[in-house]
């Protein structure tokens, strides 16, 4: 028998419920389980992957961020979380496509080490902005688009993102994980965060276009020796 998550009619609060961060505003951030993690930097140039990625990608609201879904079955108590804010329920949150079949990005997540990855190219232009919230990759196909409880539910160190800039950081972009502000990135900057537990978002204040590379996937031994020897001053050539 399936067991089912039982959300109300609030993502952030159900989300909330089962996070671990502390959810005091006035600590200072530490990286890990308090903030993030930067694993590496790819030295490498991303220029003709943003521009085989670019023409994929549709703009999605909360709704509809799933490419292969036409709405999720999350969308009703994210879109009231919105509402009760006084916020637009249908805004664009970023542009986003599958990048599965873009041979750099698939070297990368050999370097991860991943298994059953989703490879997804997001770009967030001038004004985009996606709003506080815990993950619960709503979009696995484990989930079968429903509120299913699955086995990195239970286990959540048994799957990790992974977020790679794709470009140097510009005047206005943010990027929040808990207190924490990651910022000044260059393009290649690998991050991961605890994904059950640290509130994150991102917006897009300046003028410029913010490509980021999203891999998810199952953790492996090859994860576990990268996640060890993480450090921002890592330089990666593929």
């Amino acid at each position: 028998m399936n067991e089912y998550e039982k959300w109300g009619d609030s993502r952030w609060e159900y989300t909330k419920s089962r996070s671990n961060w502390h959810f005091d505003t006035t600590r200072t951030p530490q990286s890990g389980i308090d903030s993030y993690t930067h694993v590496c930097r790819f030295d490498v140039d991303f220029t003709d992957s943003i521009i085989q990625s670019m023409p994929n990608t549709k703009k999605s609201t909360w709704g509809s961020r799933n490419p292969t879904i036409e709405r999720i079955y999350s969308a009703e108590p994210e879109e009231q979380d919105l509402i009760r804010a006084g916020a637009d329920p249908h805004a664009t949150v970023f542009e986003r496509a599958s990048a599965d079949d873009v041979e750099l990005f698939q070297k990368i997540n050999t370097w991860l080490g991943l298994e059953e990855s989703t490879i997804k190219f997001h770009n967030q232009t001038t004004g985009q902005m996606l709003h506080t919230h815990m993950d619960n990759f709503a979009g696995r196909p484990e989930r079968e688009n429903s509120y299913k409880i699955v086995d990195f539910d239970k286990n959540p160190d048994i799957i990790r993102r992974f977020a790679i800039m794709l470009a140097d950081w510009e005047l206005g972009q943010i990027f929040q994980l808990g207190n924490a502000n990651f910022t000044q990135w260059r393009a290649g900057d690998c991050i991961t965060w605890e994904w059950k537990d640290i509130p994150h978002s991102t917006a897009n204040m300046g003028w410029w276009d913010r490509p980021m590379l999203q891999i998810t996937g199952y953790v492996t031994d090859r994860t576990n020796d990268v996640l060890g020897g993480a450090s921002k001053n890592l330089i990666v050539k593929l």
